[in-house]
């Protein structure tokens, strides 16, 4: 059946707001990037805002302390600091992988990245440790005697221990909801932990008499480790604020 005059009347207005809708609206740009949804995960954010503070410090301090080691004859003890300082990169990534989160999506994303790097940043540590035990032990020398070594097997222990308990909550996920905000609150000490001990090191004798670095060195990038990644802590999730709505 033909349409009726009355229909096509009644369909002339509609084409004509859909055609000039159409020409409203503006044409694509082909030099536009396309943008990107809001709950995909980027590896963007780990030097986004503040981040990049962190991420230039931590990249420059250990280019330069590996430089400095690596122009030395290589031993035992070189690997204390070489797998330290690898350690601090992995560790401080972990951390500013995980705090721009937002969406579910995100955040399975961001703490399987977190996990692997964690594991990874472990066993960095746990290479230093050994050899800096190993060369006090060939050497007869006394062990965790300086502020430096004391903190360093503090730390080592809480990291074990942070490791553990996210791996608890991984396997066990009913217990996310009890020690999940504790696990991260003890993140953010074990960093704090960890910059004070590279601090320390600055005073020891083969910075000081071999490497030859002032102290400086160490502090300043240290801090401005703590000044990028402290910024970007929610307090909401770590139970001081309530989040917005």
């Amino acid at each position: 059946m033909a349409p009726s005059n009355t229909a096509l009347s009644q369909d002339a207005p509609a084409r004509r707001r859909g055609q000039t809708a159409e020409a409203d609206e503006p044409a694509p740009d082909r030099n536009t990037p396309p943008r990107q949804q809001d709950d995909a995960f980027t590896m963007a954010q780990l030097w986004s805002g503040a981040g990049f503070i962190a991420q230039a410090a931590v990249v420059t301090f250990a280019l330069s302390l590996s430089g400095r080691v690596l122009s030395q004859p290589l031993s035992l003890f070189s690997w204390h600091p070489l797998s330290q300082v690898f350690g601090l990169f992995l560790l401080v990534q972990s951390i500013l992988v995980l705090q721009p989160t937002r969406t579910a999506a995100q955040r399975r994303v961001g703490q399987c990245v977190h996990a692997w790097l964690n594991a990874a940043s472990l066993v960095a540590f746990a290479a230093g440790f050994t050899a800096v035990y190993a060369n006090k032990q060939r050497n007869g020398a006394p062990h965790f005697a300086s502020n430096h070594g004391a903190l360093g097997a503090t730390l080592t222990t809480l990291l074990g221990g942070q490791y553990l308990v996210g791996f608890a909550m991984w396997v066990v996920p009913a217990l996310r909801g009890r020690v999940w905000r504790l696990h991260r609150a003890a993140g953010y000490v074990s960093l704090l932990l960890l910059l004070a001990t590279f601090c320390t090191a600055a005073d020891t004798g083969f910075v000081r008499n071999v490497l030859r670095i002032e102290a400086w060195v160490f502090y300043a990038p240290m801090a401005l480790v703590a000044v990028g990644v402290l910024p970007r802590i929610q307090l909401s999730k770590l139970g001081f604020k309530k989040r917005k709505v």
